[in-house]
C-alpha cells in the first residue's frame, strides 16, 4: 500500500501483512472448556481438603485446652456437690476446695465444694461454666464467686480480637454468649454460630498458642530465662492491673458516677444462682501488698467498695472483703495470684467465715469485716 504523505515525506510501502485468523474447531473449543472445568474442580477440590485437614488439625489440637478439660470436669462434677468456686484465674489458683471442706466448722452441715473457675476468662463465660454446671441438676447452697477491682460492674466486650484463649468457651454456647455481648443482634448470635461450625475461627488460638510457645523458647537460647509459674510468664500477669492509679480510679469513679450497677452476666449469675435457690458470696480476693497499697488504698476505691454493698444488699448478698486476709506477700505467686499455700490459708479462712456466718442467718449480709 503506497501512502502519499505531506510536507515532502517520501512516500513509504508498508508491507501486506497475513491477516488469516487461524479457525478453531468445535471439538478443540469443547476439549478446552472441559480442561478449564476440571481446572477449577481440582483446584477446589485441593483447597477444600486443605481447609479439611487445617480445621481436623485445630479441632484435635483444641481437644486438650483448658476450656474443653473443664467441661469435661463439669461433666463428671459429684451430684452432692453444693458449693461452687467461680471466676477467673485468681480463683482458679486461689480457691483450694479440699482445704475450704475441711475447715468447715458445722459438722451437722458439711459442706461439698468444686472450682469451676477458668483463667483468662470474663464474666460472660462465667455465667456459661455456671449454666453448664447446674444442668446437672445440682443442689447448691452457695456460688461463691471472686472479683478485684471493678470486675463486678465492668462492661463486658466480645468482638472478633477478644474471644481468644479461654474466652473462646463463648463460641460453644452462642446463643447465650450473645444475649450478653450485643442483646438483641442477631448478627452477633449468627457469627458465633458461624464460627463455632469452624474450628479454624472458634479454636484459632489453640495452634497459635502452642507456635508462641515455641517461639519464646526459641528467643530464651543463650538469654536468662524468664520467671514462670503455673499460669505461664509471671510479668504477663500484672497486665491484669490498671496501667496506673489514676486509670483506676478514673474506672471506679465512672462506675459510681454513672450509677453502672451489675453487669449484665453478673446480673445473670445472680439470677441464675438464685432461680437453684444458692446464696451467692461476692468475695473481693487476696492482693498482694503493692496492690492494695497502689490502688486499693485511693478514695475511688472505698467509693466503689460502698456502691456494691448497697448493689449486694438489694439483691440479698454476701460482700466479704477479704482483699488483705494474707499480709505476707510470700503467699503470692505474681501480682495477683495466690499460690498454693496461700490458697490453702486463705480457703481455711473463707470456710471459717461462711460455715459461721450461715449458723447466724441474719448476719449473712453484713459480711465485710475482716476475720479475727
Amino acid at each position: 500500500m503506497n501512502l502519499n504523505l505531506p510536507f515532502g515525506i517520501p512516500n513509504l510501502v508498508l508491507p501486506r501483512r497475513n491477516l488469516a485468523i487461524k479457525s478453531i474447531s468445535p471439538a478443540s473449543a469443547a476439549e478446552s472448556k472441559l480442561f478449564s472445568t476440571r481446572s477449577f474442580i481440582l483446584c477446589m477440590g485441593t483447597l477444600v481438603s486443605v481447609l479439611v485437614v487445617y480445621n481436623l488439625l485445630i479441632h484435635h489440637t483444641a481437644k486438650n485446652s483448658q476450656r474443653r478439660q473443664l467441661l469435661a470436669e463439669i461433666d463428671r462434677i459429684p451430684p452432692d456437690t453444693d458449693s461452687l468456686f467461680l471466676g477467673n484465674s485468681l480463683v482458679e489458683a486461689g480457691c483450694d476446695a479440699t482445704s475450704f471442706r475441711l475447715a468447715w466448722t458445722r459438722n451437722e452441715q458439711p459442706v461439698h465444694p468444686a472450682n469451676i473457675a477458668l483463667g483468662a476468662t470474663s464474666p460472660v463465660e462465667h455465667f456459661l461454666i455456671l449454666k453448664k454446671a447446674l444442668s446437672h441438676n445440682l443442689k447448691l447452697r452457695f456460688v461463691i464467686y471472686g472479683f478485684f477491682d471493678d470486675q463486678l460492674n465492668a462492661p463486658v466486650h466480645g468482638d472478633w480480637p477478644d474471644l481468644v484463649g479461654n474466652r473462646a468457651l463463648a463460641y460453644y454456647f452462642p446463643d447465650e454468649a450473645a444475649s450478653m455481648y450485643a442483646p438483641g443482634s442477631s448478627l452477633k448470635k449468627w457469627q458465633l454460630r458461624l464460627s463455632n461450625w469452624l474450628p479454624m475461627l472458634s479454636e484459632r488460638s489453640s495452634l497459635w498458642g502452642k507456635v508462641e510457645m515455641a517461639r519464646r523458647r526459641l528467643d530464651e537460647i543463650g538469654m536468662p530465662k524468664h520467671q514462670t509459674n503455673r499460669y505461664g510468664r509471671v510479668e504477663d500477669f500484672s497486665a491484669l492491673e490498671a496501667s496506673d492509679t489514676a486509670a483506676f480510679s478514673q474506672r471506679c469513679k465512672a462506675v459510681v458516677d454513672k450509677q453502672m450497677g451489675f453487669s449484665l452476666p453478673i446480673q445473670k449469675i445472680i439470677a441464675l444462682s438464685q432461680e437453684h435457690g444458692s446464696k451467692v458470696i461476692l468475695v473481693e480476693m487476696p492482693m498482694p501488698s503493692r496492690h492494695r497499697t497502689v490502688f486499693y488504698s485511693s478514695a475511688a476505691w472505698i467509693k466503689l467498695k460502698s456502691y456494691v454493698a448497697k448493689l449486694a444488699a438489694d439483691k440479698n448478698l454476701v460482700v466479704v472483703s477479704a482483699a488483705d486476709w494474707l499480709q505476707d506477700d510470700a503467699n503470692f505467686e505474681d501480682a495477683t495470684h495466690l499460690n498454693a499455700d496461700g490458697a490453702k490459708l486463705f480457703s481455711a479462712k473463707l470456710s471459717e467465715k461462711l460455715s459461721g456466718l450461715t449458723a447466724n442467718p441474719p448476719q449473712m449480709a453484713q459480711a465485710t469485716d475482716r476475720p479475727k
